[in-house]
């Protein structure tokens, strides 16, 4: 825009420059020469009109090169608006993922050929179905929700339905839906079926492994401790010290197994989503005094202090029990195995906000600083802790977070090695 201006100011500057030069020849003419036998003022006439006419030519110089501008830039934007539609409109069709245009009432007013090769027929036949009216709901008011949202104008993302296609199959999709207005002013919804069917189905095929390996690995682990137990039992005392010995061992490695078996069941559940929590409204008190009663054993061994802090505003509490026990029994119990003997834990909770804040504290063998970044990674132990308890999966904290994120919660924690370290739990009381 910038060039534009000097362009169009330059023959205004060059003719202006050439009427007082030659008004200034002609004015030290005048002083110079005797013009008393000439009509002074017929020549500045004459010299005013030539440079008057100057001036009008590098005007109209100017005005034609800044219309041919114009017009050279509009060709230009039209070129590359037909350009764009083309290519927007070729996207469109082409586009490997079903695309649809709803009308207000979310009657299809166009469908690409992705669309089409899902439902299984033309694209031009989707035209004028009603295409929620095709999905599969997760309830009975799935489906007018959906149309609540889309009349109201929120946009729906990523919802995971099924569509029943013209062959009479289910196609498991992730819908979107986002409702705008055109440049006529009518409000009309782009619809996207993401076609999801092979990892549905292969998510549905690692929750049958892991379920069916889960169950068959507790088996044989549930007879091997029936056994061991068995021996213990033994009436005749047949059994030799050493022997007794052995039989400990292995009622312990059972144990460990065990909660290796239920730890790995846990973690597959979470990362294949198919963990689904059930709330229900419990005593948050008496759960975690419960679960400091299941480590009082291991508390006189090491002659550890416990303190409790419960915030007597909040005794009910709705959220899954078996989560939370889940995650307080991982905490509580990590900071009864790396705390010192004779030293001291706390576990309890307080109301802040539109939140319950659940915390444990020692003051163990804390967490290093260069592995606190990774300290809820799945399979990852600290190395001091690797060294002070030589047993340990690594799924604890991993199994502990991804059970808080599923009850839309925080977790987060301070340490400091050698000295304490602090693990809060911020779950919505809603």
């Amino acid at each position: 825009m910038e060039q534009e201006i000097v362009t169009s100011n330059k023959p205004l500057l060059l003719a202006s420059s050439l009427f007082f030069l030659l008004l200034f020849i002609i004015l030290l003419a005048a002083i110079i020469l005797d013009f008393s036998q000439y009509d002074v003022v017929g020549l500045l006439f004459l010299t005013t009109f030539v440079c008057c006419a100057l001036l009008a030519k590098s005007l109209y110089d100017s005005l034609v090169v800044n219309e041919q501008i114009a017009r050279t830039e509009e060709r230009i934007a039209n070129s590359i608006a037909i350009d764009s539609e083309e290519l927007h409109t070729q996207l469109y069709q082409n586009s490997p993922v079903p695309y649809m245009l709803l009308n207000e009432s979310g009657v299809v007013t166009s469908a690409n050929m992705a669309a089409g090769r899902l439902y299984g027929q033309p694209p031009a036949e989707l035209v004028g179905d009603e295409i929620l009216q095709t999905l599969v709901p997760a309830s009975e008011s799935h489906i007018s929700v959906l149309e609540q949202k889309y009349q109201s104008g929120v946009p729906i993302g990523e919802e995971t339905m099924q569509v029943h296609t013209r062959g009479g199959d289910t196609a498991w999709v992730l819908l979107s839906l986002f409702p705008y207005r055109n440049a006529y002013g009518e409000k009309i919804g782009l619809l996207t079926l993401v076609d999801i069917t092979k990892q549905k189905q292969i998510e549905n095929a690692k929750a049958e492994f892991v379920s069916l390996a889960s169950h068959q690995l507790r088996t044989p682990i549930a007879g091997i401790k029936w056994s061991a137990e068995l021996l213990q039992l033994d009436p005749n005392n047949t059994l030799t010290d050493k022997q007794k010995r052995y039989v400990e061992r292995l009622l312990v490695g059972v144990k460990r197994m065990a909660i290796l078996v239920d730890d790995f069941l846990r973690v597959s559940r979470f990362e294949l989503g198919t963990f689904q929590p059930e709330f229900t409204t419990f005593n948050l008190k008496a759960l975690l005094t419960d679960i400091t009663g299941e480590q009082e054993d291991k508390i006189n061994q090491k002659s550890l202090s416990v303190g409790t802090f419960f915030d007597e505003s909040l005794s009910d509490f709705t959220a899954d029990k078996n989560l939370v026990r889940m995650i307080m029994s991982n905490l509580y119990s990590n900071a009864v195995k790396y705390s010192r003997p004779n030293g001291t834990v706390h576990i309890g909770y307080k109301v802040v906000g539109e939140a319950v804040h659940l915390s444990v504290v020692d003051n163990g063998i804390g967490i290093p600083v260069s592995d606190q970044e990774r300290i809820f990674t799945k399979l990852f132990r600290a190395q001091n802790a690797s060294r002070s308890v030589p047993d340990g999966t690594g799924l604890g904290l991993y199994i502990a977070k991804e059970a808080v994120r599923v009850l839309k919660g925080k977790i987060n924690f301070t340490s400091v090695e050698n000295v304490s370290t602090t693990f809060t739990v911020v779950l919505p009381l809603r």
